[in-house]
């Protein structure tokens, strides 16, 4: 599914990738972990071809890329329904769809509320829903737990682990939380 071979990356003279070498099976989680400023976003960026200048290789068969990013990225003039449909083009998206998703994060109530107007564990919900929604062969996921409180952690964990299994989908996981790693990935692999 996806092969990197001594990958590296630097920020002008500032390298925060160095030769990182590693391969995600299809079907696998793979959670990414370590201190912060060690490249796991940078990493996450460079496997969904939104950075570019570095060195290695990175082999992918996936045809579709969902991304959840650190920060939730909706559109602030858009509803939450508005802004789950807004990225699935191929297909178009049911109320049932939506209000389906929304139920299953716990949201059920916000389809018409703006960004604005939900907590950022709330925004952070919505962005997951839209990745899941949006669908493909491979999920980046940057820290989509943050901004929750540990029960909904939990929950979210459960649903995400359990969305990304019925699709047959891989994913990578970037955490601090070791116990969220634990909890969803088959394998960890630790950044220094």
């Amino acid at each position: 599914m996806l092969k990197v071979d001594k990958l590296s990356f630097a920020y002008g003279k500032k390298e925060v990738l160095k030769d990182l070498s590693f391969q995600l099976k299809e079907g696998e989680i793979l959670a990414v972990m370590g201190p912060s400023g060690c490249g796991k976003s940078t990493l996450l960026h460079l496997l969904a071809g939104l950075r570019r200048g570095y060195r290695g290789t990175i082999t992918s068969s996936a045809q579709k890329i969902a991304y959840a990013f650190q920060e939730p990225r909706l559109f602030p003039w858009l509803t939450v329904a508005e802004n789950l449909r807004a990225v699935v083009t191929d297909r178009k998206v049911t109320d049932e769809e939506i209000y389906g998703i929304l139920r299953e994060i716990g949201l059920e109530d916000t389809q018409r509320l703006y960004p604005s107007e939900l907590s950022g564990g709330m925004r952070s919900r919505v962005s997951l829903a839209r990745a899941m929604l949006y669908g493909g062969d491979l999920y980046l996921f940057d820290e989509p737990f943050a901004a929750l409180d540990e029960k909904a952690r939990r929950e979210l964990t459960v649903w995400l682990k359990q969305k990304i299994r019925e699709t047959g989908a891989s994913a990578i996981f970037v955490t601090h939380q070791k116990g969220d790693a634990e909890a969803m990935a088959d394998r960890i692999l630790e950044l220094h």
